[in-house]
């Protein structure tokens, strides 16, 4: 259980540098692989990863190999067809005790602007919940309106609404999900990119009226990227998360990160990737 934890705390780093992987082209396909290691206070891990794009479908696997022989694998496979309008996405972790955690989705579009969804997760403990959506999608005048009846097995029946809009460089959205007993969890978020940065802002308010809002920065440098992220708590606590990559222009490059918890204390995590490219 300890050796998952430090996967869970270092597979993030460790995905985020992999996500700079090369892609590769082929006759009829597509292909990027990535590997790095990666270091912090709560150990070490390697990664590895490797995406394949074809014919309208995206196959991604992903190992982390975390300190004492502690393994996670990721098995994650899109589809699309846009003739049929059916979109799959299926998502298979295996952790190191062997036990797995699926997740099966299906979107099916029924007629202009209405799609049908569905969603079944089995959790380690192989317990299976399943949510099935339909949704309506409005045109507006700079946006759209998406509203959807969800059925859940947990929470039972939720009405959701989702406006999307977009004027000036900024992009708005706002939601909303009403459940049976008359609580909401309601979300509002704002983001533009210029010159090479990305900027967002945030807040989501839960059930029980509590809110939680947040902002973060993208940017791009010479021979990398940055990242910055700020969360508030509803009781004033924060968390922050610095991250940045440097190229080295060879396919190789460093990744670090640093987080700062709500108890103020901080640790670091430092890692190292290769891009290979196949022939």
């Amino acid at each position: 259980m300890f050796a998952n934890r430090k996967l869970t705390a270092l597979a993030a780093v460790a995905l985020s540098a992999l996500m700079v992987s090369v892609l590769v082209n082929t006759a009829d396909a597509r292909e990027r692989r990535g590997q790095g290691a990666f270091s912090g206070q709560r150990g070490a891990v390697t990664a590895e990863a490797r995406t394949h794009r074809q014919n309208g479908t995206r196959t991604r696997d992903v190992t982390i190999q975390g300190q004492n022989g502690a393994q996670r694998t990721i098995n994650d496979e899109r589809s699309r067809n846009r003739q049929t309008g059916v979109a799959t996405h299926d998502r298979t972790t295996t952790f190191n005790d062997g036990s797995t955690r699926t997740v099966e989705a299906e979107r099916l579009r029924t007629g202009q602007g209405e799609y049908s969804v569905s969603r079944e997760v089995t959790g380690r403990n192989g317990e299976t919940r399943v949510q099935t959506d339909d949704f309506s999608v409005a045109r507006t005048e700079n946006g759209r309106t998406i509203t959807g009846d969800i059925n859940t097995t947990n929470n039972g029946q939720i009405d959701y609404t989702r406006n999307v809009s977009r004027q000036d460089g900024v992009r708005s959205v706002n939601s909303s999900a009403v459940f049976e007993d008359g609580t909401s969890i309601n979300r509002a978020s704002q983001g533009s990119c210029a010159n090479g940065s990305c900027s967002s802002t945030g807040a989501v308010t839960g059930r029980n009226g509590q809110t939680t809002s947040w902002e973060q920065t993208r940017s791009r440098t010479e021979d990398g990227a940055t990242f910055e992220r700020d969360v508030t708590f509803a009781d004033g606590s924060t968390r922050s998360v610095d991250a940045e990559r440097i190229g080295n222009g060879d396919g190789t490059g460093s990744v670090s990160r640093t987080i700062t918890g709500r108890d103020g204390e901080t640790r670091t995590q430092t890692g190292v990737y290769e891009v290979t490219r196949t022939p």
